[in-house]
């Protein structure tokens, strides 16, 4: 972290005009790093400064990045404590300095990160814990891959495992969540620039964690843990938005279309506000891989699966007696999933079910 401790002389955060106290949690969450939550928070921190908010830098991991850096403009930096750990200096942030000055809003990033031996606290959200019950308002950034509770299905998508995560509680009482959004290839070619890793480790991470495929998946659950959250504070105010009477159903073939299927089958009941359903149906050893249907349950799905001969007459008659409406299929469907014999398996879903909007979702390469 870059070290610029504030003037000595200001006052402990009294006499500004600025916002008054009260225990407050913004968090700034990304579907993966270079999206960009360190410089959103930098730039609201910035905007409530020339409001007249008393703010105060806790901790931010800049990694020498230029834009980061001047994102940090005139902010008071508190200067991080210093502990010896096996003979190295590690810097780390300084819970005691913070509540001693006494701002209004303190920025504090990595929000998951695990404190080294000799911390008051074990893990950084914990000190986030201490800031809040002291009256002090905090900004804070966290990756959707940082979540406990989902580590399972972020290993299936992802094919890695995080070491520092922090609980679904501590996002579920946060005071606001904040996307911080990026397309995927937007936060591809950043980490092509060198923006987001080293230069030795860009390659192989475009060809794992950062495929756009993967970096889809992240997106989509992020996109679904901001609008839970949000249904939830609603619950506890506005009533939420009721679900409409549109059912969407998304047949997931074994083939690696089924993740780009799931996803369009979820933008299509997200915009309609419908209930969503995933079917897959096995023949032989026609299986669907099982992390699609892990990531299904995760953005909300109920997810179904069936063995059956005859794929069309499963599909057409478990979508009848759902109720649904809106029908997602893959446009391989017709040549490699579900093939019958002497017949169009896409014309005969068609001709069965009229009484269903059918979208195809088109192979892309």
């Amino acid at each position: 972290m870059q070290r610029r401790p504030g003037a000595v002389d200001r006052a402990a955060g009294a006499g500004h005009t600025g916002e008054s106290r009260s225990a407050w949690h913004r968090i700034y969450l990304g579907y993966a790093p270079g999206v960009g939550k360190t410089f959103e928070m930098l730039r609201d921190a910035r905007e409530r400064q020339t409001r007249g908010t008393d703010v105060v830098v806790g901790w931010v991991q800049t990694y020498e990045r230029a834009a980061t850096v001047d994102a940090l403009g005139e902010l008071e930096i508190i200067a991080p404590r210093v502990l010896e750990v096996k003979g190295v200096a590690v810097d780390e942030m300084d819970v005691e300095a913070i509540v001693a000055r006494r701002p209004q809003l303190v920025l504090v990033d990595e929000l998951a990160h695990a404190n080294v031996a000799g911390c008051r606290n074990s893990r950084r959200y914990q000190d986030v814990l201490e800031l809040l019950a002291a009256d002090i308002r905090v900004m804070s950034t966290l990756n959707i891959q940082q979540l406990a509770d989902l580590q399972d299905t972020l290993r299936a998508v992802t094919g890695t495992t995080v070491s520092e995560t922090v609980p679904a509680w501590v996002l579920d009482s946060a005071d606001e969540l904040a996307m911080v959004d990026a397309t995927p290839e937007t936060v591809r070619k950043r980490l092509r620039r060198g923006n987001v890793l080293p230069a030795q480790q860009v390659q192989q991470a475009l060809g794992g964690y950062f495929r756009a495929e993967t970096l889809m998946a992240l997106r989509e659950l992020t996109l679904q843990q901001v609008a839970t959250h949000a249904q939830r504070k609603e619950a506890h105010g506005l009533h939420a938005e009721p679900i409409s009477d549109e059912t969407v159903l998304v047949c997931l073939p074994a083939a690696r279309q089924a993740q780009a299927i799931l996803i369009s089958g979820v933008h299509l009941a997200r915009r309609l506000h419908a209930r969503l359903l995933v079917l897959h149906v096995t023949r032989h050893s026609n299986v669907v891989d099982i992390g699609v249907l892990q990531l299904a349950r995760a953005l909300g799905a109920e997810v179904h699966t069936q063995a059956a001969q005859d794929v069309v007459d499963a599909l057409v008659r478990f979508a009848s007696e759902s109720g649904v409406t809106q029908l997602v299929l893959g446009e391989d469907a017709p040549r490699k999933w579900w093939q019958t014999s002497r017949r169009s398996t896409l014309s005969e879903i068609l001709r069965r079910t009229r009484d269903m909007d059918v979208h195809i979702v088109r192979r892309r390469e």
